[in-house]
Parts: C-alpha cells; sequence; structure tokens
C-alpha cells in the first residue's frame, strides 16, 4: 500500500476527486471541505492535511484534516493497514487530533490505531445519521413565512448560532461565528422563519457540483415544538433545489429521535451512520 500525503487541496483533489464524486452525497462533508479550502477558505491558522492510501488502482482510505477540526476519514470499509499509515504519518508529525469522523468501523479502526501510536484515550462524542433529499414534501400547517436573512438579523442570529455550537456541539471547536454568519447573510445562504419576529433559522453549507448540505437548524427552546424548524429546512432544501442542484444532505444526531423524524416527513432518507469520536491526552 501507497500513502500519499498532499500539500495542496487542488493536487488531493485530482487524484481524489474520482473516488469522492462517486459518492457524492455519502461523502458530502469531506468533499466540501476540500472544495473550500482549494476555493481559498481557511478553516483555521494551521496548515490542513489532505491524504490518500492506494492499494493498487483502488484508493483504501481518504483522510483530512482542517485544524483545529476533526480528522475526516472515508473508506468503503475498514482497511486496518491503510489506517495504521494514516495514523502513523500523523503521530510522527506530532500532529494533536481533537477527534475524528467516519463511517463508525472505519472511525473505530483508526481509534485503535490512534491509541497505539500516541496513547490518547478517546470517547463517542456523538452517533449521528446522514439523510439525503431529492424531493421536499412541505409541511402545510406551520404558520409564518421564510425570507433570507439580512445584516440587521446578525445581532440575534449570531447569539442564536452560538446556543446552537453550545446545545450540538460543547466540546468541539468554535468557529469565528460573527464572520461566518456575516458571510452565510451576504451569500443568500441563512434562511429565518418569521412568525411576527424571527423564530427559526438554517444554513446552506458546504456546496458540491451536484447538492448542499443543510446545518446550523435552531430554533430558541421556548418557540420549539410548532414545526418552525421544519418549515425552514424545508423552505431552504427547496430553494436548493431551485437553484439547479439534484439533492441536499443533513447530518442528525441519533440521540434525537425527533429531529430524524421529521427530517423524514419532508423527504431526507437515511444514507448511512457515522461516528464523531473525541481524544483526549492521558494524564500522567
Amino acid at each position: 500500500m501507497k500513502l500519499t500525503v498532499f500539500t495542496t487541496a487542488a493536487d488531493f483533489l485530482d487524484r481524489v476527486g474520482v473516488a469522492l464524486f462517486a459518492g457524492e452525497a455519502e461523502n458530502s462533508l469531506a468533499l466540501g471541505v476540500a472544495l473550500q479550502v482549494r476555493n481559498g477558505y481557511q478553516y483555521g491558522p494551521d496548515a490542513p492535511f489532505f491524504a490518500c492510501v492506494e492499494d493498487g488502482e483502488r484508493i483504501a482510505l481518504i483522510a483530512l484534516c482542517t485544524p483545529p477540526y476533526n480528522l475526516l476519514l472515508c473508506a468503503e470499509k475498514a482497511d486496518p493497514e491503510a489506517i495504521a499509515q494514516v495514523a502513523h504519518r500523523l503521530a510522527e508529525q506530532g500532529v494533536t487530533l481533537p477527534g475524528a469522523h467516519g463511517r463508525i468501523d472505519v472511525v473505530d479502526a483508526f481509534v485503535r490505531a490512534w491509541k497505539a501510536e500516541t496513547g490518547v484515550l478517546s470517547s463517542v462524542a456523538m452517533e449521528q445519521r446522514l439523510y439525503k433529499l431529492t424531493e421536499v414534501t412541505r409541511p402545510t400547517s406551520v404558520a409564518g413565512q421564510a425570507r433570507w436573512a439580512v445584516a440587521d438579523d446578525a445581532a440575534f442570529l449570531t447569539p442564536w448560532a452560538q446556543a446552537f455550537v453550545d446545545e450540538a456541539m460543547p466540546d468541539g471547536p468554535h468557529s469565528d461565528l460573527p464572520t461566518m454568519i456575516g458571510r452565510a447573510i451576504a451569500d443568500r445562504r441563512l434562511l429565518v422563519w418569521e412568525y411576527g419576529d424571527v423564530v427559526s433559522m438554517c444554513a446552506q453549507t458546504r456546496p458540491t457540483p451536484h447538492g448542499a448540505s443543510v446545518g446550523l437548524v435552531y430554533t430558541p427552546p421556548d418557540l420549539r415544538g410548532r414545526g418552525f424548524a421544519t418549515a425552514c429546512v424545508a423552505e431552504l432544501s427547496q430553494r436548493v433545489l431551485d437553484s439547479g442542484k439534484s439533492f441536499c444532505t443533513l447530518f442528525t444526531n441519533l440521540a434525537n429521535p425527533t429531529s430524524n423524524a421529521i427530517y423524514q416527513r419532508i423527504g431526507y432518507q437515511p444514507l448511512g451512520d457515522f461516528r464523531e469520536v473525541r481524544f483526549s491526552r492521558v494524564v500522567a
């Protein structure tokens, strides 16, 4: 097997793009991140890591990391030798990983390899399910209407984004939320649902050639249970399709049966289960 580490996202995509695009929806997280970096977006001050392991003509493993975020792993199945090579190279480079994300068997195999290389402990941060939508079933009984967020909305949408992060990813690295919200508003990717006041929001993220992801779905706790988030996600998903994309994807937390049920009611179908793990060093 041959490990190749790439210095640029463009070189990385030139080599593994065919494999990633073959499963564009399933690989939407890793592919979307790589495309963002290739297009000039910086996730953090440190250089990203792009690599693949080839077994002859077959790509056994694709790995990328944009510090301070998790290592993303893409593979049809866990290949211990390929995973061990990536773990060894990362450890050799002195990389400190906050966590890893991918299909369950692949992530679990990496956890074992990373512990063997570094001695770090791991814990499961979230069990997730990836969904794909190609046709929207709109809810019919939700009061209100959707509109694109505007600059004046940032004053309360930024705290909402912080509340979303605190609730959904309390142990994860935090983005520059004011900049992220400002950019999403300027690019018309942040949709809000109004019922008198703004009551919910969601955002289009990580576009790929034929799809886009939906995330940052948030309704303040005292406004939940009225279908606002469902209606907002349905409207944004339809707008993504109307823009010429073929599908939308989103991840859900499997510990939240409500969100998994409502997304399926508007047309999202399960694609596969994923696991996010967090790493912590052993304290002597």
